[in-house]
């Protein structure tokens, strides 16, 4: 067999999905070379996911990407709202409007689909990758030479004419996806709920198709919502707008004990469009399915183990979840933020031997954590009964199903005020970070604390309209400083000797132009439903005089002047940060363990 050229390169990224993009651009971003090879021959054809998240949308922000990714998504007239109905063009029992505007970020939830999201993504990926994105190009397996080489990754590479090459790389980053063959190669196993508990949602046997269907929303006469929930005796569904106009995907449960390949494609989707009843009122409701197969619901898998060596799962690779809640590609998102900066900081020469070790401690936990929401989710839609004559058209059907829309609403609410677990996730066992003394408050799924700790995202503070101090943080460290100027010198000064990126911020810089102004001016017209938050200035939120804040926008350490006043103290908290030492070697340093101060510390005045 022929043989192309070889490559070398910083990175090899394996998959070019929604993660491996996310991957691609972020080290772009940091002028980091990478190489990117998927098995695919283009972006997807038939969508997964639905919902690129708060948390998602930040660090698309901080890439200068949210506004085209936006602009990309559902147009604002498709109501962000979940409407419960017996078909899609049959009785609406109840609606739930996304309650999420008044969430302390500056991103909220981007109602996209992932066609179009990976299509975004390709276009600037492709834009900062040397070589660009190398569809139809496979992996046929790799080896890691250890420490002792500059180049450790050998990958062998096949090109879609047959020919294999190798790429060589220093670090590599799976995300190859649920069949990953980086996490098969590193031994990694996945564990947790397979799939094999029996629901009546989002369990087993699923199908999905992507169809487009130019009259279903004014044959259904409804307002229209971005997701539509299909319950009636006889089956579950559910619907997702993928443009607002004419192209939904379509999720129906397989019946326990039925083959999916015994079931006719265009009856399984025409069931969830209309009754057999009302079909002949919906004559010209006809429909193109332009993709479709099967996939299993009810998962809730995370790998044993997150890297080895140079290599690193991120994504689908690392853990596999039941979509409900949008968490899966979501969390692989995060994955990447919080792994490309590491590889930066160990390319560059500023990171620790502790640093890239600190990834499957920090992202492993957050795995489990969102895992478990999905499951718990569908487990709710369990004790939705249903009862035969539910789509009746007496009294009796009509006080079922208001009932039932009742209940829904109650029980349901919880998939979708999930601010806690968007926006809270918290490195508590972190190796790089300089942890409070206090206790760690409760990990809330639909609540998140508002209070500075190390370890957790960086809150968030309007400061003027449309303007975070989100988008005053550099790519690399930030240092805010709520006091003196001088307070910050010994910091800066040692992280110019270790070559490290810092912004330093005064508290000045970051003050609300005009309190009285409305801020969340940009989350008006998002289509979700309003309502009013409380306006934070940055002293009352930032309550230590000295922040510093990683590139990921977590919180590294925060405390006073006097724990860092000397070059000796400096140089400790940056070893800490950038992880100097190995993985458990010593723990926090007690003058950098974060404690409770005073708000009322002199801060220039103020």
């Amino acid at each position: 067999m022929s043989t192309a050229q070889d490559i070398k390169t910083a990175v090899l990224i394996v998959g070019a999905g929604p993660v491996g993009l996310s991957a691609c651009i972020e080290l772009g971003a940091r002028n980091v070379a990478t190489w990117v090879v998927t098995d695919q021959h283009t972006t997807a054809q038939h969508p997964k996911c639905n919902t690129t998240n708060s948390r998602s949308m930040e660090y698309f922000r901080r890439l200068g990407l949210h506004a085209s990714l936006r602009q990309a998504g559902l147009p604002n007239h498709v109501q962000r709202a979940s409407a419960y109905v017996t078909r899609f063009c049959g009785e609406e029992f109840a609606r739930m409007p996304r309650p999420v505007s008044n969430w302390p970020t500056p991103e909220l939830p981007n109602q996209i689909s992932q066609i179009t999201l990976e299509k975004e993504l390709c276009h600037h990926a492709q834009s900062l990758a040397g070589g660009g994105i190398c569809f139809g190009h496979r992996l046929l397996g790799f080896t890691d030479g250890g420490a002792g080489e500059s180049h450790p990754i050998k990958a062998r590479i096949q090109n879609p004419q047959g020919q294999i090459y190798t790429v060589h790389a220093r670090f590599l980053i799976g995300a190859d996806g649920a069949n990953s063959l980086v996490r098969k190669t590193i031994g990694a196993q996945l564990q947790g709920q397979d799939g094999s508990l029996e629901r009546s949602f989002m369990g087993g046997t699923m199908l999905s198709y992507y169809i487009r269907a130019p009259h279903l929303q004014a044959r259904s006469a409804r307002l229209p919502a971005h997701s539509n929930w299909i319950i009636n005796p006889d089956l579950r569904g559910l619907m997702f707008a993928q443009d607002g106009q004419e192209r939904w995907v379509v999720h129906y449960q397989v019946p326990p004990g039925v083959d999916w390949q015994t079931l006719d494609a265009r009856e399984v989707v025409r069931s969830l469009l209309s009754s057999d009843e009302t079909l002949l009122a919906h004559h010209d409701l006809d429909f193109e399915i332009l993709s479709g197969g099967p996939w299993r619901g009810g998962l809730a898998l995370v790998a044993d183990r997150y890297q080895l060596g140079h290599a690193f799962l991120v994504g689908d690779a690392a853990h596999l979840f039941t979509p409900l809640g949008g968490m899966g590609m979501n969390t692989g998102i995060g994955d990447v933020m919080n792994l490309c900066w590491k590889l930066e900081a160990v390319i560059k020469g500023w990171g620790g031997e502790g640093l890239l070790e600190s990834f499957e401690r920090e992202r492993r936990p957050m795995g489990l954590r969102n895992a478990a929401f999905g499951v718990q989710c569908a487990a709710v839609m369990d004790g939705w009964h249903v009862p035969r004559n539910f789509e009746d058209h007496s009294s009796e059907a009509a006080q079922a199903r208001a009932l039932l829309g009742e209940q829904i609403l109650k029980e349901d609410a919880a998939q979708y005020r999930s601010v806690g677990l968007q926006l809270g996730e918290r490195y508590e066992l972190s190796n790089i970070v300089a942890h409070d003394l206090a206790p760690a408050p409760a990990d809330h799924w639909d609540t998140l604390s508002g209070v500075l700790r190390s370890g957790a995202r960086a809150p968030h503070v309007w400061l003027s309209p449309g303007v975070s101090c989100f988008d005053h943080f550099g790519l690399g460290f930030t240092l805010i400083n709520m006091g003196q100027a001088q307070a910050v010198y010994s910091l800066s000064e040692a992280a110019q000797r270790l070559g490290l990126p810092l912004k330093t911020l005064q508290w000045r810089d970051l003050v609300i132009e005009d309190s009285t102004s409305d801020c969340d001016q940009p989350h008006r017209d998002s289509g979700h439903a309003r309502e009013v938050a409380p306006k934070l200035c940055i002293q009352d939120v930032y309550t230590s005089t000295l922040v510093l804040i990683r590139p990921d926008q977590h919180v590294a350490w925060h405390g006073e002047p006097g724990d860092v006043d000397g070059s000796d103290q400096a140089q400790a908290l940056w070893s800490l940060v950038l992880g100097a030492q190995p993985l458990d070697s010593h723990p926090t340093p007690e003058r950098f363990t974060a404690k409770a101060h005073d708000r009322q510390t002199d801060r220039t005045g103020r």
